[in-house]
């Protein structure tokens, strides 16, 4: 018997329509749909609030890099590690951007 492949936004728009038909409890409709109760409201906030372009996949990428330098203390390690003859490590570039910029 052949796996029922059913696209994530397929599912999801299903279960809407099945919600707004009004057959079954809310949680015997995520139940139906293998899908917990929290999951369920989620997908329903978001049909509420987006419409069905609410219901699309959205990416799980971070809005920004918590642990980014800005660009002028890169600059500043950059200048650190070429001018010198010796091979600075990161305690010795701490310490000299510390006393560089306190």
């Amino acid at each position: 018997m052949p796996w029922n492949e059913v696209k994530p936004m397929d599912q999801r728009v299903l279960f809407i329509a099945d919600h707004l038909r009004d057959r079954y409890s809310f949680g015997e409709l995520c139940s139906r749909y293998g899908i917990s109760r929290k999951t369920g409201y989620k997908w329903l906030g978001r049909y509420r609030r987006d419409g069905v372009e609410g219901l699309e996949e959205r990416s799980r990428r971070p809005h920004h890099c918590a642990t980014a330098y800005p660009f002028a203390v890169r600059q500043a390690v950059i200048e650190l590690r070429t001018d010198g003859g010796d091979v600075l490590g990161p305690k010795k570039i701490q310490a000299l951007l510390a006393r560089r910029y306190p």
